[in-house]
């Protein structure tokens, strides 16, 4: 991939569902290599390759919105209103693959989702608590903790710590 390369931000189509696997397993892999046991981790990210094509199918309301860079699909982001609060978003899912970490992909990105989510109060969203390079992302572009904390067992039985965030869209 062409770190020079222009990003362009669309919305994804189903087409696009192997390239999202792809995004999702690799930034999966090598983002929580060390907060998943090593049994576990595999099975993990197979998962996140081969899921999309199903996901698309049974979106409901949410939107998918992908990066772009050259013929390639370098970053996704899912999101629709939050399930306790209408007035609020939530981003389900958003990552990068990791060829791109660092160079304004995910911040491009970003910036997608909010202009797609004018009508809402705020956007929130969860993130591991060991994922020390997403929070520090989420704070860097302006998203503060709610002081929300919640475990989620992803399938091993052992239940990780997820920190919620939110920010406010229209927000510079």
């Amino acid at each position: 991939m062409r770190v020079s390369a222009p990003v362009l931000v669309r919305e994804a189509t189903a087409e696009d569902a192997a390239a999202i696997g792809e995004v999702h397993a690799e930034a999966w892999r090598l983002a929580y290599g060390d907060l998943f046991e090593n049994r576990w981790l595999p099975r993990f990210v197979e998962e996140r390759r081969t899921k999309w094509t199903a996901q698309f199918a049974d979106l409901g309301a949410d939107s998918v919105l992908v990066a772009q860079r050259g013929d390639g699909i370098v970053a996704f982001a899912r999101f629709g209103t939050h399930p306790d609060n209408p007035s609020d978003g939530e981003l389900r899912a958003f990552y990068t693959h990791p060829s791109c970490w660092g160079t304004g992909v995910s911040e491009t990105l970003m910036h997608g989702v909010w202009d797609n989510c004018e009508d809402i109060r705020r956007m929130r969203l969860w993130t591991l608590a060991g994922s020390t390079r997403a929070r520090r992302f989420y704070l860097r572009i302006g998203y503060t903790e709610t002081g929300l904390i919640r475990e989620r067992d992803y399938g091993d039985g052992r239940p990780v710590l997820e920190i919620e965030f939110a920010r406010r869209p229209g927000i510079t």
